[in-house]
């Protein structure tokens, strides 16, 4: 059993660093964007479309930021789920029944979809983040998107509401089953 986990540990590993990855590219990106948009030059040639985005779309960008920022807590607060279950699995490994729990159940655990809820809100929060960037451009070019802007941001943010509770739920029900449908209903 020790080289079964073992191997899972090299796994959550993996996962720890591909969550400090996408922590730091939420909050990268978006800062990024921001710093260029405010900060354009009045003689660049992507002045006046800049200057657009931020007049027109500036609700969306707002949103969108906020989303990525949400996105990289919640993936840092999955990377530090990790690491916890890493250290519970390598201390059971190490001292056998020191922890309440015997290797197996720490490993069922570690994998279960109840742990993995700040991954899949972070994901949601990076899909909804990047559709709400492309939203601020779009108002730009459409008319309609940047004259309902506030309507489309509280849809959007209800939506986005709404696929968190629904991860959560469904992660909570079927926490030890092989994959989640999104539809499921039990």
């Amino acid at each position: 059993m020790s080289d079964k986990a073992e191997r899972y540990l090299d796994y959550l590993d993996k996962e720890m660093s591909i969550m400090g990855v996408l922590s730091t590219f939420c909050l990268a990106v978006p800062s990024l964007f921001l710093e260029r948009v405010i900060s354009a030059d009045e003689k660049s040639i992507a002045h006046n479309f800049l200057l657009n985005l931020w007049c027109n779309g500036w609700l969306f960008l707002t949103v969108a930021t906020g989303m990525l920022f949400f996105g990289a807590a919640y993936f840092y607060k999955q990377r530090s789920r990790l690491a916890w279950y890493y250290g519970q699995i390598a201390l059971e490994m190490a001292l056998p029944d020191y922890t309440a729990h015997k290797l197996e159940q720490w490993l069922k655990n570690a994998d279960s979809w109840e742990v993995w809820i700040p991954y899949h809100w972070a994901k949601t929060a990076i899909i909804f983040g990047s559709t709400g960037f492309s939203l601020a451009v779009l108002s730009v070019y459409v008319q309609f998107v940047h004259n309902f802007c506030w309507t489309i941001t509280v849809v959007f943010l209800i939506f986005f509401i709404l696929i968190l509770i629904h991860v959560y739920r469904n992660s909570k029900r079927f926490k030890y089953e092989e994959a989640i449908y999104f539809f499921r209903l039990r």
